[in-house]
């Protein structure tokens, strides 16, 4: 498999700040990559940097097998989605495609084929400036994808939408990843959101990469049950007391599960439920993203 881009021990510093510590990552043809981590780990900076946007101090990155800082020619086949999209206001949806189209060599035929790809039938002669949020980043997709890429990196692009308009957003990138074998870098702080879409995460804290791998090795290895009952309080302190890690947030007991901790589990509430404690819901969920940067040991 192809590695589309190769970042090797790439360190950035701004003043004193470390923004990069050393990272390395690849991201392959076909992948779509969730880069998971809090506000300031580092992965605007790495994304500058990947795409030769900002100088690293140090390491080395290959985009389509150039060093994108040196060589424009890396970024050919190359696409970027920011988190707030920029766009000219006063000009239809339909007609700033097609001015940028041009700019590719294209027409209407490319135009409307992009327009379908992005769900944006029935918008298409709207002004950029009365668009919802959505819309908005689906233009900003379509015009990404009037450069025929074959690898787009997307900077936070559901961060300022409602809950749908982030569901068909993330849908759009997985229909495009599946159907046109365009590959993905979608960075995130948001897990429910990225392992939604992502084949493969690569989770940084401080400016290092703490953590990748497949979302069921990294988020649901070591699942989460979240109990909904009575009294959380005698629940919890049943649960500790057998060993489990265990937090109360309101009337839910969340408790670490672990490997083999089912059955275990099961017994306690069989026992806690026949001493009183009526349980209303039981779920597993995946680790969250506080607790993936515990688990990286991050000092």
């Amino acid at each position: 498999m192809e590695a589309l881009l190769r970042v090797s021990n790439v360190t950035k510093k701004f003043g004193l700040v470390r923004a990069l510590n050393g990272v390395s990552l690849d991201v392959f043809e076909g992948e779509v990559v969730g880069l998971l981590g809090p506000n300031g780990a580092g992965k605007t900076t790495l994304i500058k940097v990947s795409l030769g946007l900002m100088r690293r101090d140090s390491g080395s990155v290959l985009l389509n097998g150039l060093d994108p800082y040196v060589d424009p020619e890396a970024r050919v086949g190359v696409s970027v989605i920011f988190e707030r999209p920029f766009l000219p206001d006063s000009l239809s949806v339909k007609d700033l495609l097609f001015h940028v189209a041009r700019m590719y060599g294209g027409g209407f035929d490319d135009v409307r084929k992009v327009i379908k790809l992005a769900g944006l039938e029935g918008h298409e002669w709207k002004t950029f400036s009365a668009l919802s949020a959505g819309l908005k980043q689906r233009a900003a997709i379509a015009h990404a994808l009037l450069a025929n890429p074959r690898f787009i990196v997307a900077d936070e692009p559901t961060s300022n939408l409602d809950p749908v308009e982030r569901l068909r957003v993330l849908e759009l990138i997985a229909r495009l990843n599946r159907d046109e074998g365009i590959t993905f870098l979608v960075s995130s702080h948001v897990i429910p959101e990225v392992t939604r879409v992502s084949s493969r995460l690569i989770v940084m804290s401080r400016g290092r990469v703490i953590a990748s791998g497949s979302p069921s090795d990294l988020i649901y290895k070591n699942p989460v049950a979240r109990i909904r009952c009575s009294d959380p309080e005698k629940l919890a302190h049943m649960l500790k007391t057998s060993g489990f890690n265990v937090r109360i947030e309101g009337y839910n007991v969340l408790v670490e599960v672990g490997k083999g901790g089912y059955e275990v589990l099961l017994e306690l509430l069989t026992t806690a439920s026949r001493d009183g404690v009526f349980l209303m819901n039981i779920d597993f969920i995946g680790a969250t993203l506080e607790e993936l940067l515990s688990a990286g040991d991050v000092t």
